[in-house]
């Protein structure tokens, strides 16, 4: 009998296997990376968005009211207080059922937290703000000429997380209620607190004069922080869940990125709204 010829040998062997894993893996790697960057692209288009909708809110309010929003007092809150977050909502262009969310920062890791209760056993209500009102700007609820600084100089609205600190909780609602705790306990004043940044009545850090036509931090080299975990957010100052800067409006309505490595004098002076500050912020 004729022997069979040998049958052609099918499958892979395990170097061939390995092989093609090792280029799968490096395909892979390769692809991550872009793939990260196309979604932050579309995260930032996203918040970019929202705070240019913000910035019509004020505008609208502005021209409605002859003057922008705003709080009453520096050292707590009061009962005349407009709060921007808040006030501005009858007047942003996007529908009422999808104002809440105008809020939720696309880039902040800390707004899926949502606990019913605080560490204290009491409920939180909604209103989560992955974004905050420069207090420094709005106190006294300036008109358009109340910005010698220049409105397209002086920040209106930053990044902040929305859950930062051992308790803190960023909420646009609860900036119209008053608040009871008195300082230095600051757990517990900002377990739940108005969506503001450089607020003194919260402990945040401040701009101090630093000379004619000069500012500093209150506390030494602060500006923000750019992409901090969650756990090592500093409720005293914003934060932006981006790399590189942080998206801020101003109060021409123009929304522009500020760099992370940005001077604390050049920051700070764009929080004030009249210090007379000739430091560029770009």
């Amino acid at each position: 009998m004729t022997p069979e010829p040998p049958r052609p040998r099918r499958g892979f062997t395990l170097v061939e296997l390995l092989v093609a894993a090792a280029i799968v893996a490096v395909l892979v790697g390769l692809l991550l990376p872009a793939v990260q960057k196309v979604r932050e692209s579309a995260a930032r288009a996203k918040g970019l968005n929202q705070l240019r909708q913000v910035g019509v809110g004020l505008h609208h309010y502005a021209s409605a009211r002859g003057r922008f929003p705003g709080f009453a007092r520096p050292d707590r809150p009061d009962p005349h207080d407009a709060p921007p977050l808040s006030a501005v909502l009858p007047f942003v262009e996007v529908p009422d059922d999808q104002k809440p969310g105008l809020y939720v920062g696309p880039a902040d890791p800390t707004t899926a937290v949502r606990p019913a209760l605080t560490p204290t056993g009491r409920r939180l209500d909604p209103g989560d703000s992955s974004y905050a009102a420069n207090m420094v700007a709005f106190l006294g609820r300036p008109d358009a000429g109340g910005f010698p600084d220049g409105a397209a100089a002086t920040v209106a609205v930053a990044e902040h997380y929305s859950r930062c600190g051992p308790a803190g909780r960023f909420n646009f609602f609860y900036s119209l209620r008053q608040v009871n705790v008195t300082p230095p306990n600051w757990v517990r004043l900002n377990e739940q607190r108005r969506a503001t940044f450089a607020d003194a009545h919260h402990g945040d850090v401040l701009p101090v004069p630093d000379g004619p036509g000069a500012v500093r931090p209150s506390r030494p080299g602060a500006t923000f922080q750019v992409r901090p975990p969650a756990e090592e957010c500093d409720p005293s100052i914003p934060q932006t869940g981006y790399t590189g800067a942080m998206p801020a409006l101003f109060f021409d309505g123009s929304v522009r990125p500020v760099a992370g490595g940005v001077s604390p004098a050049a920051f700070w002076a764009a929080v004030t709204r009249d210090g007379g500050e000739s430091v560029p912020l770009e």
